[in-house]
């Protein structure tokens, strides 16, 4: 008579031992997977800064200047300046939203558009620029960006006063930026300093955040004698959206308002901020301040990528020294800064 061997199973020491193992190799894969994914995060963000920053050297090409920081295009009741990032969208394939000086009728305020295209006889915050100011340009959000304002839900301004209504005035529904424009180092300020040992003066960089009303008055390449190579273009302020001091609501985040150029630096004096001027900590009063001076900041692990005027994107350490930073914010103050 045949007698079968019995089937050997796995005992509950055997089993907890391989559960273990399994456990420690998705620990040790895990943060590889992460690197290999912020890797291709960050890669999509250079490609983003890339695009960007062609699209305005196009547009420089074509009008001799780059295009303006604010641009009052309509003034009175309710004005809002439009940005610098509204004026070159047809140079980044973004045809549907490219600005026009198109007429508008009479009630521009409160009638939609016939299409999505900016309209800068409307005003910013009208029912006809709704449809272009809420549409989201890829290309303007960094796909690493994780933490956010609370007036920001993905990558539109959500109803932040909770009224249940759309506030155009608010920017509530608009589209948000995770990069600004470089309007110089912060001015008047005795801890940034010239080579010559003087204070930054207003508006030496490149997007300036002084409101024009002419489209000829962008910085054209000649004034920035420092070099192309050795001046901030853009850089990052991830996360941004709607801020607010008393009465005054700034769309610091908003790709269409012209808030989102900046001074680069902490703007407090004669007491300077105690504030890094990359990537601060992580609360909305030193990241994402109601100034037109503000840190750099990112969700990339140690620094922020910027963009040259040359075009060239380059990663900004969280160990750069004040002194290049505010050197690279200056178009013409012959600091000898440059990046590799």
């Amino acid at each position: 008579m045949l007698h079968s061997r019995p089937r050997r199973g796995f005992t509950l020491v055997e089993l907890l031992v391989v559960i273990a193992i399994i456990g420690v190799l998705i620990s040790l894969l895990l943060p590889a997977v992460q690197t290999v994914r912020e890797s291709a995060r960050r890669s999509s963000c250079q490609n983003n800064l890339k695009q960007i920053s062609l699209g305005m050297i196009n547009f420089a090409d074509v009008r001799r200047r780059l295009p303006p920081g604010q641009l009052q295009s309509v003034v009175g009741s309710g004005f809002k300046s439009i940005a610098w990032s509204a004026f070159f969208l047809p140079f980044i394939e973004q045809n549907q939203v490219e600005a026009t000086w198109d007429t508008v009728p009479a009630n521009a305020d409160t009638v939609p558009a016939p299409d999505s295209r900016f309209y800068l006889r409307a005003k910013l915050n009208s029912q006809y620029n709704q449809r272009a100011a809420s549409t989201v340009i890829p290309l303007y959000l960094c796909p690493s960006t994780r933490r956010t304002h609370a007036s920001r839900d993905g990558n539109r301004i959500r109803d932040w006063n909770n009224n249940g209504t759309v506030d155009l005035g608010n920017f509530e529904g608009y589209a948000c930026i995770d990069y600004a424009g470089n309007g110089g180092p912060v001015r008047d300020n005795d801890r940034y300093k010239t080579p010559q040992g003087n204070r930054y003066g207003a508006n030496l960089g490149v997007i300036l955040p002084t409101p024009v009303q002419s489209m000829n008055s962008g910085i054209a390449f000649k004034d920035i004698t420092d070099g192309l190579s050795k001046t901030l273009l853009l850089c990052e302020i991830s996360g941004r959206g709607v801020t607010q001091t008393g009465s005054t609501v700034n769309g610091r985040g908003v790709w269409a308002a012209s808030t989102n150029c900046i001074y680069i630096g902490n703007g407090a004096n004669p007491s300077p901020l105690s504030i890094p001027m990359i990537n601060p900590s992580n609360t909305a009063t030193e990241i994402w301040q109601d100034f037109a001076s503000t840190p750099l900041f990112s969700d990339h692990p140690g620094g922020v990528q910027v963009a040259t005027c040359d075009g060239a994107i380059r990663f900004l350490s969280e160990s750069t020294s004040e002194s290049v930073l505010t050197g690279l914010a200056s178009r013409n103050c012959s600091e000898a800064v440059g990046l590799e």
